[in-house]
């Protein structure tokens, strides 16, 4: 006897078992389907075998070795191009010329083939369909008739049309004289094509009812089920070696292959199942799980009706829940929890603690860290909506009044804005939606919302979720640190049904703004005022009031950034940089009898502008980590024309419009410094580098070099990737020169200290 074994399916519901494994080679207790199957070929008296591969042939092919698995001799077909089940058997069997047996290589059974090959003979058919009875016919392609002959098929029926509970399980016997119903180089499948097409022939096609044992391992439950059906012996095949000295450790109904460790203050209940070289520590409690071959298991671990695949690692104190599976190599952190139903793909690690609620199929489960520009990643690959829902359940643990939500143009922003609010509704938290607006346009409705937490998203072909106390201040401390836990390790109350959050629409806060900067804008400029902004929202919005305060020819050009945070003037020769239009609205400020908030690694000039007119200067810090701040932050929240570039420009413009000056007149009206700053990407610990070079610690945040006149103040980043510089220079040295040679210091300390 001769067969044809089909081994080219993905296997695509059961992924990520199957991401780089073909489906015969999922292991069952350690052994690859495929063996199993051959094994039953070779009791049925099966000596030759054709395997037809497709999707990761040569894995398969490795797999046979010799081309010979006991008695019997294989070799691979493979397709150049999907065939279908006919299209594949035609190409493997072209020089068998005797009939021969289909069977899956990867749907266990075992079915009495020697008796169905016989009955074929005896009957005379040209093609022999061995079926089985099945409870529920709904999934399977149903065989219509009597006496052992096909009358007709009925494809996955519905229980009202079902006239039979006979199940096509893809085992066949073959004449070759149907070959020519099947043409070279087609997709052509039996089911669907050959056997109807024979019985539109009247070529006589025949059915077996087989009895026997058989299971299509098509998603991860029938997996499960089979597995658990071999170990407790409904399946007439050979396991592999086992554990046999169980104890009360093991349970009788679990198999623990031989070469596996299993320590004995380990459990395995129920049905478990542990491959060779899996290492189960101490603590740690099996029930219905599946270990795969070198898997790690820590201590105090809790499986519960799971799938662990191969060379995957469980830290101690983890727990993988009903349903979930751990893909090869994967990682998951001590103390974390995969919740039920959760697929960890292949080679993804999980951090420590962290809670896992949704599948994990790209990028990485550490998931990405605020940093100065939010929370960021890959568009649909780390940011997702999935994730912007994770993000939005957290930022409830960090808000009393509310938060106010707003994104970018565009389609992406919409929907991760849109899943973000969601998030905040269903862990109870109140939100108001303020549509698509540029960031200061979410800045002002916030502060008329009262809310305290103010969410902007930008999605491009990366994702920024840029999240701000009120007054787009960055997060304090504390607060960061309860929504980094809450994010990571999903520290978050899910409300019940009537607990829903409210999501409240702002359609006017564009109308509100609006009349903000009306409120700013009372003035005229003897020049042509022009907008100039990457953000075409912000510049429509804008170039009104820019008509509006023009009065003159001469063209003077606002440039703001495309996040709308920050501005520069330029008129003819002239250009006031922004730390210079800061400086400017400090004097300003200070002459309406106002005090300002700056941030702390602003230029100290700012003291100089604002103390000539008799005002102060408050710092509040991008990390704060306690209340020394909180007068700074009170008085930044009110002055959000510091971190608005239009109002930021429309405040210089009225001070011009009042002392009647010209922008050059206006640049030497502050003190003058020069000023530069940029980041710096270190592959060391930054605060080492500080150390390093023997910067002076400030008060709160970051380090000072200073040298005569010249001041460099140095700051981490948030996720200690590099540092921050901004130097400033009162003498003949410029900053730029000065940030070229601290960035040299920078990166000789970063050199001597990966050597050590």
């Amino acid at each position: 006897m001769k067969a044809v074994i089909l081994a080219g399916g993905e296997g695509t519901r059961l992924r990520p078992l199957t991401c780089d494994l073909p489906k015969p080679l999922v292991p069952v207790c350690g052994k690859p389907v495929l063996f199993y199957i051959l094994e039953l070929l070779e009791k049925n008296g099966c000596t030759e075998a054709a395997v037809a591969v497709r999707y990761r042939g040569e894995r398969i092919e490795a797999a046979l070795g010799d081309g010979r698995y006991g008695s019997v001799r294989t070799f691979v077909s493979y397709e150049d191009k999907p065939l279908g089940t006919a299209g594949c058997v035609k190409k493997a069997a072209a020089d068998f010329d005797e009939d021969f047996i289909v069977i899956s290589g990867d749907a266990m059974c075992d079915f009495d083939l020697a008796a169905i090959y016989k009955h074929h003979k005896d009957t005379g058919v040209k093609a022999t369909i061995a079926v089985k009875s099945v409870d529920d016919p709904r999934e399977y392609g149903v065989i219509i008739g009597e006496n052992g002959m096909v009358s007709g098929f009925a494809e996955k029926p519905s229980y009202v049309n079902c006239r039979s509970d006979l199940a096509n399980t893809g085992i066949y016997v073959i004449s070759p004289e149907i070959f020519p119903l099947i043409p070279d180089g087609k997709m052509v499948d039996f089911a669907k094509d050959v056997f109807p097409e024979m019985l539109g022939r009247e070529m006589p096609l025949g059915y077996y009812a087989e009895n026997g044992y058989w299971c299509d391992i098509g998603d991860m439950s029938a997996y499960k089920r089979c597995t658990s059906d071999l170990v407790n012996g409904k399946i007439n095949a050979e396991l592999p070696e086992r554990v046999t000295d169980h104890g009360s450790r093991i349970s009788k109904t679990s198999f623990v292959a031989k070469g596996a460790y299993f320590s004995d203050k380990a459990l395995a209940a129920g049905c478990t199942a542990v491959g060779a070289g899996a290492y189960i520590s101490d603590g740690a409690k099996l029930n219905n799980a599946i270990v795969m071959d070198g898997a790690f298991v820590g201590e105090g671990v809790t499986l519960n009706d799971c799938v662990i695949c191969t060379n995957a690692k469980v830290g101690a104190g983890a727990a993988v829940y009903e349903g979930a599976v751990a893909g090869e190599g994967s990682v998951i952190g001590e103390n974390a929890v995969i919740s039920g139903g959760v697929r960890i793909w292949n080679n993804k690690r999980i951090e420590r603690g962290a809670s896992v609620t949704s599948d994990v199929k790209y990028g990485s489960a550490e998931y990405p860290e605020m940093s100065e520009d939010g929370i960021c990643g890959t568009t649909n690959t780390v940011i997702t909506p999935e994730f912007a829902v994770r993000i939005g359940s957290a930022l409830p643990k960090i808000s009393d009044s509310g938060i106010a939500v707003s994104c970018a143009d565009g389609n992406a922003s919409l929907c991760i804005k849109n899943a973000l609010l969601s998030g905040i509704s269903c862990s109870g938290g109140s939100a108001y939606d303020c549509g698509s607006v540029p960031l200061p346009v979410l800045a002002y409705s916030a502060k008329l919302l009262g809310a305290d937490i103010c969410v902007h998203v930008v999605s491009r072909s990366r994702t920024s979720v840029m999240i701000y106390s009120a007054g787009l201040l960055p997060l304090k401390r504390s607060r960061e640190r309860i929504f980094q836990g809450a994010v990571t390790r999903g520290e978050f109350m899910s409300a019940g049904w009537d607990g829903f959050g409210t999501v409240t629409e702002i359609t006017d806060a564009l109308m509100l703004y609006r009349s903000y900067i009306t409120g700013l804008s009372g003035f005229k400029v003897p020049y042509d005022v022009r907008i100039v902004s990457r953000n075409a929202m912000f510049r429509d919005i804008c170039n009104p009031f820019a008509k509006k305060i023009s009065s003159g020819r001469e063209k003077l050009t606002v440039t703001i950034t495309e996040r709308g945070d920050m501005s520069e003037i330029s008129c003819g020769d002239t250009v006031i940089d922004p730390v210079s239009m800061q400086l400017t609205v400090c004097a300003y400020e200070a002459r309406r009898g106002h005090d300002t908030a700056l941030p702390f690694a602003f230029p100290h000039t700012a003291e100089d502008a604002a103390a000539a007119y008799g005002g102060k200067i408050f710092r509040y810090f991008a990390s704060s980590m306690d209340d020394r701040d909180e007068e700074a932050r009170r008085l930044a929240a009110d002055q959000l024309f510091m971190r608005d570039g239009f109002a930021l420009a429309l405040k210089v413009l009225g001070y011009m419009a009042e002392l009647s000056l010209t922008p050059a007149e206006t640049l030497e009206s502050v003190p003058r410094s020069s000023n530069a700053g940029r980041f710096i990407r270190v592959n060391c610990p930054p605060q080492r580098i500080l150390d390093r070079l023997k910067a002076v610690p400030e008060e709160n945040e970051g380090a000072v070099i200073a040298s005569g006149d010249d001041r460099v103040f140095l700051r981490p980043d948030k996720r200690g990737t590099g540092l921050f510089m901004f130097a400033e220079s009162f003498g003949t040295e410029t900053a730029a020169a000065l940030c070229d040679k601290t960035e040299k210091l920078i990166r000789n300390a970063a050199a001597a200290l990966k050597q050590i």
